[in-house]
């Protein structure tokens, strides 16, 4: 029974670790490189289970509970260890010699913990006696578990105490694991182990010297500066203290602003996207809002109901309000914001009490999916923002508010005269995301039988900053009128206007399409991918064109330059991962046998390497694939963390159980399920497309209920291999297991990788279909593995 606790708590601690340290790169570093905690967490693990392969003498049958104890301490240690490193190494977004070498010693330093973990888990499920399938249920539950917990988490403690908290798990496994194999005294003071790391967790969250991040990307971080700090699962947040005798922040200023100067208090979320709070309790407060570019929707239509998505310091609602709207609701994916305005800063921002403005946190398509009300102005102005696209950031991230499927669910929200208008970064020497903002805009109207989209829409820009305005009708000859007006008063630029054509040749081919077709045509020879985003491929952010690559070198700065680095990073991870493979599995069996005086029992069975290696393939691309599918469905990335994880895991070990009881190794089973498992893969992938068509609208119970029943039953069988092969392996060879769950893992994080690319060059259903290749495949390697053991499948 022990190890079974000792187990769960271990895999418990693991994913709770993974999660949280991606929730802490994503503040020190990029987001792309945050993909990097699981990584390293599963290169750790990896490494680890090569230790249990090449040194079979430290878990014999006598040692065996007193050294997998010991690795559980190792792992506690480590992960304060591995924060104090973490929080104390710069990072900076270059492709040079100090990035590479910093990225090296991060990778282990965030792998150690996972090292120690890895030898404990690979030990237990390899050198055990006990079921195969029950332990590996029981390790797939903890991880189940240990993914909940970082949601909630994150809520209580910031990441890095958390962290702290998290070994307080793995020393609690260690006490659990050693109790046979401890004195009496050791047990008495080993118990407190445990209680010293939460005492230590809290402390480090409440205390003003407690382990905090020295370094946000890159830049030094000055504790004196702030204010208070924020963490959830979404993100951190860091509220400075208020700044005297400043312009107030504009994003697309008219040369014309006064020059107002007011108390601001600036926000900074994941240690460098940026925005303000400032005082409002009169119009005079907020009047300089009207020289802001991302408030010209008002110009035309200053009357009416708003929808603010993504309120941050509440700009864009004091916007509303500053021209007349009768109600304002702003929409917010992230807490925090929402608290803060309604909160600590309730009286300076001036929102929270007022009749006519209402705040909910909720994710923007979603809210506006369920919603039954219409707006004059629904309003998105630079939801993520130019410092991390810049950075590559959200290259590699999808965003479910830039594709075609969400901009037709604001498109119907509208009123009927109703204005869709949304803001982006603008560089007047290269379109960028300016570009792929008209292309989508034209291809939402196409898909709503609008015959002439260049009718309702238009764009000013501040040489800054663009805006873009979809009217759900033409515009009129007032609208058009105002809009040159206020654009030449203000100095701004009217890149596009309803029957004046514009002058940018690439933006003049867009919105003169007619059809789809005509959009492809327009972009075709473009050296930025101008593709509408859709729901199969939401990267709004990356506009990199591998068959222009010679044209992303040559840029020095901008979103292209940031797609090209977190596509060569992700890139050169990938190669990492397959010269480590080579260090970590290959050399060393190579040389283990070639010592051994029996080389021929020590020969790999090559088929059951192949096997473990797809069903660790096969397993994470229909994850990836999964969670990005489902993400959208679920409008939610909490939700897709924690439903589809949890899910997913859970399944998988229900799966695992099952598979002591069912005849898997016998004729004709070994080959149904690989094949039924393929097909339900592929079933899997045309059923998201109808769900996500027919059910987006539905109440959030009812789409995480739709979710957990979609994703439940593909677990269960992806759950049945791994247990069914290590029980075929080990009546072959024994000495092998760990060897075979390092491969496993290998190729399960060389896959997650590979899934990222494949899906943002690809498409996501690609994953689907090579995930379904891989299972069609095992059967040829379970026959062979029996083949092997000099007998065929038996008959049942």
């Amino acid at each position: 029974m022990r190890k079974y606790i000792g187990l769960f708590l271990i895999a418990f601690a693991m994913l709770a670790l993974e999660v949280t340290l991606t929730r802490l790169l994503s503040v020190i570093t990029w987001y792309y490189l945050s993909f990097f905690a699981i990584a390293t967490g599963l290169l750790g693990s990896t490494a680890g289970a090569t230790s249990v392969y090449l040194q079979p003498n430290w878990f014999t049958k006598e040692k065996l509970e007193r050294n997998i104890a010991n690795c559980c301490l190792g792992f506690a240690f480590a992960i304060p260890v591995t924060l104090i490193i973490l929080s104390r190494l710069r990072f900076l977004p270059d492709i040079t010699t100090q990035t590479f070498v910093t990225l090296f010693f991060a990778t282990f330093v965030c792998a150690l913990p996972f090292y120690f973990a890895g030898m404990a888990t690979t030990a237990i499920l390899t050198r055990s006696e006990l079921p195969i399938g029950k332990l590996y249920a029981n390790d797939l539950a903890g991880a189940a578990l240990g993914s909940l917990f970082v949601l909630g988490g994150l809520e209580v403690l910031d990441a890095p105490s958390l962290l702290i908290l998290i070994g307080a798990i793995a020393a609690t496994a260690w006490f659990v694991l050693g109790w046979d194999s401890t004195s009496t005294t050791l047990r008495r003071w080993g118990s407190l182990v445990p209680i010293m790391f939460v005492v230590l967790a809290f402390l480090n969250a409440f205390s003003e010297h407690g382990i905090r991040p020295m370094f946000y990307k890159g830049h030094v971080v000055d504790k004196d500066d702030l204010l208070l700090e924020k963490w959830n699962s979404y993100s951190q947040v860091v509220v400075f203290k208020p700044v005297q005798g400043f312009q107030l922040l504009l994003w697309g200023a008219s040369p014309l602003t006064p020059a107002e100067q007011a108390t601001q208090y600036y926000m900074q979320i994941d240690g460098e996207a940026g925005t303000t709070i400032r005082e409002f309790s009169t119009l005079a407060d907020i009047e300089h809002l009207r020289y802001d570019v991302t408030s010209m929707a008002y110009y035309v239509r200053p009357n009416g109901n708003s929808l603010i998505i993504g309120v941050g310091g509440g700009k864009d609602i004091h916007t509303a309000l500053l021209f007349g709207h009768e109600h304002v609701m702003g929409v917010d994916i992230n807490p925090i914001f929402i608290h803060l305005l309604t909160g600590e800063f309730a009286k300076i921002a001036g929102l929270a009490n007022r009749s006519d403005v209402a705040l909910k946190v909720a994710e923007g398509r979603s809210f506006a999916s369920q919603s039954s009300d219409h707006y004059s102005v629904i309003q998105m102005s630079l939801i993520d923002t130019w410092a991390a696209t810049g950075a590559g950031a959200f290259s590699l991230s999808e965003n479910t508010l830039y594709t075609v499927e969400a901009w037709d669910v604001f498109f119907e929200r509208l009123d009927n005269d109703g204005i869709f208008t949304v803001s982006r970064w603008y560089n007047p020497d290269n379109l960028g995301e300016t570009g792929r903002v008209v292309s989508l805009a034209v291809a939402t109207l196409i898909r709503n039988n609008v015959e002439n989209p260049s009718a309702h829409i238009a764009l000013i820009n501040s040489q800054q900053v663009s805006t873009l305005l979809l009217s759900r009708q033409p515009f009129s000859e007032k609208d058009i009128r105002t809009l040159e007006e206020t654009a030449t008063r203000l100095q701004f630029s009217a890149d596009i206007l309803p029957g004046s054509q514009p002058k940018n040749e690439t933006l003049r081919d867009i919105v003169a399409a007619k059809s789809s077709e005509d959009i492809a045509t327009a972009i075709a020879d473009q050296s930025l991918n101008f593709t509408p985003p859709t729901d199969e491929n939401p990267y709004f952010f990356n506009m990199l064109r591998l068959d222009h690559i010679k044209f992303a070198l040559q840029q020095e700065q901008g979103v292209l330059k940031g797609n090209l680095i977190a596509t060569l990073t992700l890139s050169l991870l990938v190669l990492a991962l397959v010269i480590v493979t080579g260090l970590t599995i290959i050399v060393p069996l190579h040389f283990k046998v070639a010592g051994s005086a029996n080389q021929a029992t020590l020969k790999p069975l090559w088929s059951a390497a192949l096997y473990f290696s797809l069903i660790g393939s096969g397993f994470m691309l229909t994850e990836i694939a999964l969670i990005q599918r489902l993400s959208v469905f679920l409008s939610h990335p909490i939700y897709a963390l924690g439903v589809l994880l949890f899910t997913l895991i859970a399944s998988t070990g229900v799966g695992s159980y099952l598979s002591e009881r069912l005849p898997l190794t016998q004729k004709p089973w070994i080959y149904i399920y690989p094949a039924a498992t393929a097909g339900t893969i592929l079933a899997l992938r045309f059923v998201l497309n109808i769900i996500l068509a027919e059910m987006i609208t539905s109440p959030m119970p009812i789409k995480i209920a739709t979710a957990i029943v979609t994703i439940f039953p593909m677990g269960i069988l992806l759950g049945l291999f791994f247990p069914t092969g290590m029980r075929l392996v080990r009546d072959l060879r024994f000495g092998e297991t760990p060897w075979y769950w390092a491969l496993n893992g290998v190729f399960s994080v060389l896959c997650s990788t590979l899934a990222v690319l494949i899906s943002i060059y690809l498409g996501i259903s690609v994953n689907f279909y090579l995930a379904a290749a891989c299972y069609l495949v095992l059967p040829v390697c379970l026959w062979r593995i029996n083949q092997m053991a000099g007998q065929e499948p038996t008959q049942m």
